[in-house]
């Protein structure tokens, strides 16, 4: 089996780093009076995530760190490096275009960009899973989410 314990504290630390940015990110989006708003689930999720980041840093380094062996995949670093530019890209724009309208966009890049190529059934995935999201949270848990402001 490989060694990932290097791996694992660049995550664990890339994690907490990720967990940090969205619960701050989530502290601007609309409060509401009674009830959940939209900065809730994200908050909630930002700090498992901190949680989770934490704990598998604090292993890493526990288990010690091995030699560093071979060279960085610089290409794999670029790709990972574009996916967490269009995800901030993502939740930037959702503040101004709204959930609906970003969220098709985001999933069938994220398809798209991880190797698929059937682009019709990415889009129509695409599309569904927004439409399913957005049942579930606006009108089920009646969390508000962000919608298209044109002024």
């Amino acid at each position: 089996m490989k060694n990932t314990r290097r791996a694992d504290l660049v995550m664990g630390l890339l994690f907490v780093f990720l967990a940090i940015f969205w619960f701050v990110e989530a502290q601007s989006m609309v409060q509401v009076d009674a009830g959940l708003g939209p900065g809730d689930y994200p908050k909630v999720v930002a700090a498992g995530l901190f949680f989770f980041g934490l704990l598998l840093t604090i292993s890493s380094l526990l288990a010690g760190l091995p030699k560093k062996e071979g060279v960085m995949d610089r290409k794999a670093a670029l790709r990972l490096i574009v996916f967490v530019a269009a995800t901030i890209a993502y939740v930037q724009l959702m503040k101004p275009l709204g959930f609906v309208l970003t969220t098709p966009f985001y999933l069938f890049f994220g398809i798209w960009f991880f190797g698929y190529r059937k682009y019709v059934i990415a889009a129509v995935c695409s599309v569904g899973m927004t439409a399913a999201i957005h049942v579930v949270f606006r009108m089920i848990f009646q969390v508000m989410l962000p919608e298209l402001r044109l002024l």
